[in-house]
């Protein structure tokens, strides 16, 4: 990808803004932020984030553990700019962003840090010789509010892939592109998917920890030119009652020396990418909190609604949870297609190429592929319905402290736990329409 005029060196970047926009991802995948002085963000000591931002659930309600609580006096961590992520910002005047890693204050690279994450997996796969390479494919609703501020979708009709719908689409799809051009991230397409206001975008590959950056920050950036817009970008798999749903799918590669290694002479896949292939369906079930992390993320995956169900595979088939791409070389890949739109894209990235990796280094070997609808194979078993087993099977995994660090592992189910909790406490206060309807005159 040819660098977009006015990015070069970080260090520059940032001298030549007012205020640098430092950002961190956090763990449900937002970005968390503050504003600095230019002088202030390339200061050798860094900047302070406090470890509360490991104690928050997305919607900022607090919990303790071992990261951050009262007893430990929730300490900061340190921020340090990643140089070759600073970006100027176009649309703030005056104002660059850059990414930033956390460390410990000791100078250790934090190990709850969802990019520390993906830098440890990407290290290892650099250990093995190979660069891996992700690209994302988001899917969303674009939504406005009404006069009685609900949210209604975008536009009259809902067809996918309509020339129709992009008429209404277009303006926010040129400002997007334009924008993402700016800071150099990628979006090779924008098309309506099946349902009013369903969008989606997809990025162009890049090499893992890049990919992660461009996904995150696509996301935010999205949601902030709608919010200009008078529009609102929901991710959310599933957003209201009869809606259709939004995934996120990962297409991934192994390179080596210029030369994609997932590809075979005939153009189908190659032993290695088969044992990739085979380590990512034996960790499915336990990565797939990681995948699906909340509870309305189990409400897009039903069947016939193109979501998998079960640790499957097929070459072109999207009723499997991998769908190989053969074909020329260049483009031979597996798209995964679990994930939510709510998704961490470090985090899914992480738990795919530690599986894929697991898989190398296991000499793991898959099944025959699914031919048909892979949901009714009883070859491939079934992947957890919610959030409750998915928490167990990360919790039962005796492979997920290795492929992703233990520490890492015990703090992100502490966070799904309270996830569910939360939840649980909020269903057993509830009363329902249909309980309603049933009971209220007949008892």
């Amino acid at each position: 990808m040819t660098e977009p005029k006015g990015l070069g060196d970080g260090a520059v970047v940032m001298t030549g803004a007012r205020l640098v926009q430092l950002e961190v991802p956090d763990l449900d995948g937002a970005l968390r932020a503050k504003l600095v002085s230019a002088e202030k963000a390339q200061s050798p000591a860094g900047a302070a984030m406090c470890t509360i931002m490991f104690g928050l659930t997305q919607a900022d309600d607090v919990f303790e553990s071992p990261a951050s609580s009262a007893e430990n006096g929730y300490p900061d961590l340190v921020m340090r700019p990643d140089p070759g992520t600073a970006r100027p910002l176009p649309w703030a005047e005056g104002t660059a962003a850059v990414l930033c890693d956390l460390f410990e204050p000791g100078g250790a690279p934090y190990p709850l840090a969802p990019r520390t994450v993906l830098r440890t997996v990407t290290d290892r796969c650099a250990g093995l010789g190979y660069q891996a390479r992700f690209a994302a494919e988001w899917e969303l609703c674009i939504t406005r509010r009404d006069e009685a501020g609900e949210p209604v979708p975008l536009g009259r009709t809902m067809n996918a892939y309509s020339s129709l719908r992009l008429g209404e689409l277009r303006p926010l799809a040129q400002a997007f592109f334009e924008r993402m051009a700016a800071v150099g991230i990628g979006v090779e397409a924008v098309h309506t998917e099946l349902g009013h206001g369903m969008v989606e975008f997809a990025l162009a590959h890049a090499p893992a920890l890049e990919a992660a950056d461009q996904a995150v920050r696509a996301k935010a950036y999205l949601k902030e030119l709608c919010g200009e817009l008078g529009l609102v970008a929901t991710f959310m798999p599933k957003w209201r009652t009869g809606a259709p749903t939004s995934g996120c799918h990962f297409h991934q590669s192994l390179w080596r020396d210029g030369t994609n290694a997932f590809a075979a002479p005939d153009g189908t896949l190659s032993p290695l990418a088969r044992q990739y292939l085979a380590g990512q369906l034996a960790t499915l079930a336990d990565f797939g909190v990681l995948f699906n992390p909340s509870v309305n993320a189990f409400r897009r995956l039903r069947p016939g609604t193109w979501t998998p169900a079960t640790a499957s595979w097929g070459t072109d088939n999207r009723t499997a949870a991998i769908r190989a791409i053969t074909g020329p070389a260049q483009g031979v890949r597996l798209e995964h297609r679990r994930p939510g739109a709510d998704v961490n894209p470090y985090l899914a990235i992480a738990a795919m190429l530690a599986g894929g990796l697991h898989g190398i280094t296991q000499r793991l070997e898959p099944p025959a592929p699914a031919v048909g609808d892979a949901a009714a194979d009883a070859r491939f078993g079934p992947l957890p319905a919610t959030l409750a087993g998915a928490i167990a099977a990360l919790r039962d995994s005796p492979v997920a402290p290795d492929l992703l660090g233990g520490e890492f592992v015990r703090h992100y189910l502490l966070t799904r736990e309270v996830e569910l909790r939360l939840w649980q406490e909020w269903e057993a206060e509830q009363v329902t329409e249909w309980e309603h309807r049933r009971y209220f005159e007949t008892s």
